[in-house]
């Protein structure tokens, strides 16, 4: 009979982490982008995962796993440390490019982007066809794939969503809003205030800022 005790999500995963590969499952995936991986980091709000034969080296936000599942093999005992997140991607920033996961979508929902920025609530990200924002609250998994050139390391900054989209406001720049299970193509942000945001459609939409999920700007 197992013994049910009250340690957290990330005590568990220390131990786990030393003994297993394992497959991680993102809050609303059917599928696993993470399969037969071992777990490499763990940090205050993060893990990191390794496959070598399929390439894989993710940061994973604890907060949307569904559900660890144990796979076949030994694992790699991790290097425990207590960096939060967002230092973390600061660190993979600046040599690599990546795939964004979004929970709900097995598929990733950016893929080969550059990290440009890293604000205190948010990434930008950047890539020939994009620039595009993402609070950090929206991030399933950041798994790192081709290396980038050193020139490449993008400007850190501590601004909030909330006052890019300020920015974008008074520069009446064209956005691609997607909102807490709405799209909204071709807007320009008309007001932000302390924890709302309303488009120039004819609705003239209001939402609150933690719905976001990105902003893609033209």
């Amino acid at each position: 009979m197992a013994i049910i005790q009250s340690r957290t999500l990330r005590s568990r995963i220390i131990p786990l982490a030393s003994e297993n590969l394992v497959n991680v499952f993102i809050t609303g995936n059917n599928a696993t982008p993470f399969s037969n991986v071992s777990i490499r980091e763990i940090g205050g709000n993060f893990f990191r995962v390794f496959n070598a034969a399929t390439g894989i080296n993710a940061l994973i936000n604890l907060f949307e796993v569904g559900s660890i599942d144990n796979a076949a093999g030994a694992g790699i005992t991790p290097e425990v440390n207590s960096i939060d997140f967002r230092d973390r991607i600061i660190e993979f920033a600046r040599v690599f490019t990546v795939d964004i996961y979004v929970p709900g979508l097995a598929a990733p929902f950016l893929s080969n982007v550059t990290i440009r920025e890293v604000g205190s609530d948010y990434i930008r990200v950047t890539s020939t066809t994009l620039d595009q924002y993402i609070p950090f609250t929206s991030i399933a998994a950041i798994d790192q794939n081709l290396i980038l050139l050193s020139t490449n390391t993008p400007t850190v900054t501590s601004r909030t969503i909330r006052s890019i989209l300020i920015t974008l406001a008074n520069g009446d720049v064209v956005v691609d809003l997607i909102v807490a299970g709405r799209f909204f193509p071709s807007v320009q942000i008309d007001e932000v205030q302390s924890d709302y945001a309303r488009i120039n459609n004819a609705a003239q939409t209001k939402f609150p800022l933690l719905d976001i999920v990105s902003v893609d700007i033209f």
